[in-house]
């Protein structure tokens, strides 16, 4: 999920009445809310590859409470370095604490509705979780949540009783809108996954993807142990089942190869969960079905579509050998 989108939940949950904890507790969860992403600076210290790490040990659940840790003891040194004026709320670590760990479990829980995937049990377990319910970056997040803070800073700001009460209102307005995307996206994979086996396909994975913007959409990526194929559902036209089926192209020799001598290779085969290998203008790609191609759908906007890189989650099998 977006960074905004992250900051605006954090700042949603302090309206909610949280601020009120500790001085800097609104500070702790907003910072707290994006936390987890400090691990995309993680490859310039660390000897890994950002798309086996991202959403890694940082996201797990072994992680969260470091993180909160860390915000608390940042906001502690300037609490240090900035007293508070007289009759302001006073620094109470551990209230802060916990506000900010409420606020850094957010944003996992927000990654985990997203196709990307959030590895929970990492380093412990390579196992990648998602709901496949919400596109990376979603305009009804930000209306719901911009208008929950608005609301109730307004109603603070006027004396107004329960100023916290319309960010609570839309925190249940946001997780009603989360609940229905899940439903229809498990909806549209039982409904895939019936139709291939009445075609005499056992799929081993079905992921549905809400295209950007329209969210009641869902673009779906099927694979088998040989073959993948695609298809899309929608509540006016139902499911509809593309016809064709491709290899998966795990045994290319030159795929072989290069997982066998190049560490990126086998980062992305970590993190992804639908590889395949793809020719892309005559050179053997690796890359992962749920961004293969994913925006050349017609119902993703033009605009969007011209600006996208061509070669996002691509992966060259035919370079020297290497990290």
């Amino acid at each position: 999920m977006d960074n905004l989108t992250h900051s605006l939940a954090g700042a949603l949950l302090g309206q909610m009445g949280l601020k009120r904890a500790s001085r800097f507790a609104l500070a702790g969860c907003i910072l707290g809310a994006n936390a987890p992403d400090i691990d995309v600076i993680a490859p310039l210290f660390l000897p890994v590859d950002n798309i086996a790490f991202h959403r890694g040990p940082t996201h797990a659940l072994f992680g969260l409470p470091i993180m909160a840790a860390g915000t608390v003891a940042l906001l502690w040194l300037v609490d240090r370095l900035k007293p508070a004026k007289p009759g302001a709320t006073p620094f109470r670590a551990w209230p802060l604490f916990l506000v900010t760990l409420l606020a850094v479990i957010s944003h996992p829980f927000l990654d985990w509705l997203t196709t990307y995937a959030v590895a929970f049990f990492a380093p412990l377990g390579d196992r990648w979780y998602s709901a496949n319910a919400i596109f990376i970056i979603d305009w009804v997040y930000w209306i719901i949540l911009g208008l929950g803070i608005w609301l109730s800073v307004r109603r603070g700001k006027r004396g107004g009783v329960h100023p916290g009460r319309p960010a609570q209102l839309a925190g249940l307005v946001l997780l009603t809108y989360i609940a229905v995307n899940v439903a229809w996206s498990a909806h549209a994979e039982r409904s895939l996954a019936a139709a291939l086996r009445q075609r005499g396909i056992q799929p081993r994975l079905i992921v549905a993807s809400p295209p950007p913007l329209a969210f009641w959409e869902r673009s779906l990526a099927w694979r088998s142990d040989r073959e993948w194929g695609s298809g899309s559902f929608s509540p006016n036209d139902g499911l509809r089942l593309s016809p064709a089926r491709t290899p998966l192209n795990l045994d290319d020799p030159r795929f072989l190869r290069a997982r066998a001598e190049r560490r990126m290779v086998r980062s992305f085969l970590y993190w992804s969960r639908m590889p395949i290998v793809v020719e892309v203008d005559g050179r053997p790609v690796l890359t992962d079905q749920r961004y293969y191609r994913a925006l050349d759908d017609e119902r993703v906007p033009a605009a969007i579509r011209r600006r996208a890189p061509t070669a996002s989650f691509q992966i060259p099998l035919d370079l020297p050998s290497g990290p």
